[in-house]
């Protein structure tokens, strides 16, 4: 694989969060990656990167409780949310 600047890294990160502000509902991240045209597993680690800076959340379960096997959906936590909507204004 590439390795990527950390510019880079924030810019992709950056874009991540636009999306799934856009998308006003939990993303996979195959969904994410398909929107920025970029690879699936990188689009992952960069989630996990912002799971880690407390900007995103994960969610495991199914709107009905169900526990997910092998995936899960992505969403902008609302305090972030509420701060990209006065940003973007």
């Amino acid at each position: 694989m590439t390795r990527l600047s950390e510019k880079t890294k924030k810019y992709v990160k950056d874009e991540i969060v636009s999306v799934l502000f856009n998308s006003r509902a939990a993303m996979y991240a195959n969904q994410v990656s398909a929107n920025m045209g970029r690879d699936k597993e990188f689009i992952k680690q960069m989630l996990l990167e912002l799971e880690e800076l407390g900007v995103v959340v994960r969610f495991d379960k199914s709107k009905k409780g169900k526990a997910y096997k092998e995936r899960c959906r992505w969403r902008l936590k609302p305090e972030v949310e509420k701060a990209y909507r006065v940003m973007v204004r």
